[in-house]
């Protein structure tokens, strides 16, 4: 937390410093979110407290409690992002790209537990008015995972719809490092094995039925990105 003065308030910033108290709302906002347990309880009030700011500075720096979960929400997602592009950039092969994109996502989760509770492990809303008519957060983050889902199954012939085999795979990948964490007396598999499976699944995912709903050709609105608003 930053310095406070006596009263609990941290200093005034010095003309320019606006940015300084912008970094410690976002910090302050994750911190309470790696904890929380729903979204909704991440209050305006509860993180400038935890900043050591008052209330009313809020305003300087974000138009709304939505605007600066957004901006935390894609701060942390772009940082996982970036761990699974470089990933991906460093294998060979559509299916070791794959493997090693898997690899690089239960690593994040391992030694970033507190940041990939904030990013996946809070219960979100089901909708932010002010995020309407922008991407996801997590979109740029989640298209990683759909591009080199998409390279895999191409180089594999598979006829499979490639945002519900990448949409599955996330699902699978967030099951196996939390239920490995939650579960440690569990006999569990070397986990580069699990990966390796459930990799090698991905690419058997099945088609869509003839003439069936397919995730491609939904006319609806869908933007890839995560499963919920709040994440």
């Amino acid at each position: 937390m930053s310095a406070q003065n006596k009263a609990g308030r941290r200093p005034r910033n010095r003309r320019g410093q606006g940015g300084r108290l912008r970094e410690e709302l976002i910090e302050a906002a994750r911190r309470l979110l790696s904890t929380a347990e729903r979204e909704a309880d991440v209050s305006l009030r509860a993180v400038t407290r935890e900043a050591g700011a008052a209330p009313q500075s809020f305003y300087l720096q974000f138009a709304s409690l939505d605007e600066l979960l957004y901006t935390v929400y894609a701060v942390e997602y772009e940082g996982l992002r970036q761990i699974l592009a470089r990933a991906a950039s460093r294998a060979a092969g559509p299916h070791a790209r794959l493997a090693a994109v898997c690899s690089a996502y239960c690593q994040y989760a391992q030694e970033q537990p507190g940041r990939y509770r904030a990013l996946t492990g809070v219960r979100g809303q089901p909708r932010h008015q002010e995020w309407d008519g922008r991407p996801l957060p997590g979109a740029p983050a989640f298209a990683v995972l759909l591009d080199t889902v998409t390279q895999a199954l191409s180089a594999a012939g598979s006829p499979a719809d490639p945002f519900l085999a990448a949409s599955t795979l996330w699902a699978a990948l967030h099951g196996l490092v939390t239920l490995r964490a939650a579960r440690p007396a569990f006999p569990w598999p070397p986990l580069a094995d699990m990966i390796e499976t459930i990799s090698w699944q991905t690419l058997r995912t099945p088609a869509p039925p003839a003439g069936g709903p397919s995730l491609n050709s939904d006319p609806g609105p869908r933007q890839p990105g995560t499963p919920r608003q709040g994440s």
